[in-house]
């Protein structure tokens, strides 16, 4: 049987897709999500003794296992704060504190599938940037000249260097609504302005050398097959620096795109050190023809590439599910 992990609360259009292709194929699955284990309404456990250890019900009849989201460390955590009286400060300490907890539960629970396929590994999925740019670079793939610091002397120098530089973040590229305002962190261009008010020494953050894109190229990658999309993106300033700041009323062109050999062999080597059998990979093919990597997504929307250059990203993942619940 295969077991779907998913955080129910969010929404996504290929999600369901592969839903309906595993219907189609008579497929048996079940759903499995975060919500399952920290909804007040869910009781379960898991036992660790000298004699024997007991793993949660029924998980080891999960031969395939499809992990697209579980439950995120932003959990509703309302109910255990509406009667704590404590600063504001202490809030975030607790909130932090109790994210951490949580990430070590969903190990646990994850542990309860090592012997199944998994699509991929949720040992796998933590990304790191900067480690991950060191790999690509050890490989043989381009990447842009890269730099993580608090000093605004470091900084400037580096502009004295690339002339054009962008920031973005080492986490995730997120966006939430306040009251008034969205607050995004994605990438940017840094200018000259934001340069002259940074202070001598600011919040560590990290910078690249600006790439000028002949095309952005989006990859989604499943068991050693490549599925490239090419975006022409640099058409519209909007979409110039970052894709993500998405125009709606004018959208980026978006065609299907074949990889060099040589590049499809670098990518594959560095997704088998990360023991990623799936995930999104952004390129840039320079003017020059220099293909530029710039990072992976190990749950990334297949959707955005699929539907554009009619891959049937959908029935792929729903095939290769089924293939590894014989």
């Amino acid at each position: 049987m295969i077991l779907i992990c998913k955080n129910y609360k969010e929404e996504n259009e290929s999600y369901e897709e592969v839903i309906d292709w595993l219907l189609y194929n008579n497929a048996k699955f079940d759903f499995f999500s975060g919500e399952d284990f920290y909804d007040s309404g869910n009781d379960w456990s898991m036992q660790l003794g000298n004699s024997q250890v007991n793993s949660l019900h029924k998980t080891h009849i999960y031969k395939s296992v499809w992990f697209q989201g579980f439950l995120k460390h932003k959990t509703q955590f309302s109910p255990i704060f509406e009667d704590i009286n404590c600063t504001n400060i202490n809030l975030i300490e607790l909130r932090w504190c109790l994210s951490q907890e949580i990430g070590k539960i969903n190990a646990q629970i994850f542990y309860n599938f090592k012997n199944s396929y998994q699509l991929p590994s949720p040992e796998a999925i933590k990304v790191d940037k900067f480690a991950n740019l060191r790999l690509a670079k050890k490989i043989g793939l381009e990447i842009p000249d890269s730099l993580l610091t608090n000093s605004k002397k470091e900084l400037l120098s580096f502009v004295e260097k690339h002339k054009e530089i962008i920031a973005k973040p080492l986490y995730e590229g997120i966006s939430f609504q306040e009251k008034d305002c969205v607050i995004d962190f994605l990438t940017e261009k840094v200018n000259p302005e934001q340069l002259q008010e940074l202070p001598s020494i600011f919040f560590p953050s990290f910078f690249q050398a600006y790439v000028e894109k002949d095309i952005e190229l989006r990859v989604f990658y499943l068991e050693g097959k490549f599925y490239t999309m090419a975006m022409f993106s640099q058409l519209d300033s909007q979409t110039k620096t970052d894709f993500r700041n998405y125009n709606d009323e004018r959208p980026n062109r978006r065609v299907p795109y074949l990889l060099p050999k040589e590049i499809e062999e670098k990518i594959i080597k560095f997704m088998t050190e990360l023991k990623l059998n799936t995930g999104s990979i952004d390129l840039i093919k320079t003017p020059d023809k220099k293909y530029v990597f710039l990072e992976v997504n190990p749950t990334g929307q297949f959707g955005f590439t699929s539907k554009p250059c009619n891959y049937y990203l959908e029935d792929e993942i729903a095939k290769t599910l089924i293939e590894n619940d014989g």
